[in-house]
């Protein structure tokens, strides 16, 4: 079943993203108005992600990763593998890869590479994010850094096509303002801001391909 899944993932991806269309169903917003968008600041900080799927008893599952409490912006968070871009880094994909092996131990030749989402812009870092989408052949066994993960999480995709996963609740973000925040309900944790977005876009193309995902 998951080589079914992942071909038909490879013949949606040939198709246009959705893109803000998608986004804008888990961006937050201020409670005046939903048309009201952040600012993007000059500069912004280039960064990579990586959305990997992969199979638990042959039922794509997704990887997640949760950050540990600290004195900074995506303290506690749910995120994707992933961060800034370096120097050595020759590609967005490149960094994405090298993200990925660096926190949860999964080298990049084992990762077949979907192809991208759109970019997504996070005001609280000022950090312009490239996300990835690829898959592994089966459950990976996992070496976690601990200073960038304190956990991790495997969701089932069919998870957040559930009609009770969707919710939404007011969350102060790092700069100190409160936002209405649509956010995925994963069994009691919270997943929001730009990775909900992600996966959101996720979604759509899976919806729009016909997926099937158990």
């Amino acid at each position: 079943m998951f080589e079914r899944f992942t071909e038909a993932l490879h013949h949606a991806f040939q198709q246009p993203l959705p893109g803000a269309a998608s986004h804008a169903l888990l961006k937050p917003y201020l409670k005046i108005s939903k048309l009201i968008d952040a600012p993007q600041l000059l500069k912004p900080r280039p960064g990579a992600v990586m959305a990997l799927i992969y199979p638990v008893k042959e039922i794509p599952h997704l990887l997640f990763i949760e950050r540990p409490v600290y004195d900074g912006v995506h303290s506690g968070q749910i995120a994707f593998p992933g961060g800034k871009i370096e120097k050595t880094d020759a590609t967005f994909l490149a960094a994405a890869l090298r993200e990925t092996q660096e926190e949860v131990g999964i080298d990049k030749e084992e990762i077949t590479v979907v192809g991208p989402l759109t970019e997504v812009y996070v005001l609280a870092s000022n950090f312009l994010v490239y996300p990835f989408v690829g898959y592994l052949k089966e459950k990976p066994k996992m070496i976690l850094e601990a200073k960038e993960v304190a956990n991790t999480l495997e969701v089932p995709l069919f998870k957040f096509f559930e009609h009770d996963v969707l919710k939404e609740k007011p969350i102060k973000n790092a700069l100190g303002f409160t936002l209405m925040a649509p956010y995925y309900d994963i069994n009691g944790k919270v997943l929001w801001g730009a990775t909900a977005m992600m996966v959101s876009e996720l979604c759509s193309i899976l919806k729009e391909g016909n997926i099937i995902l158990t």
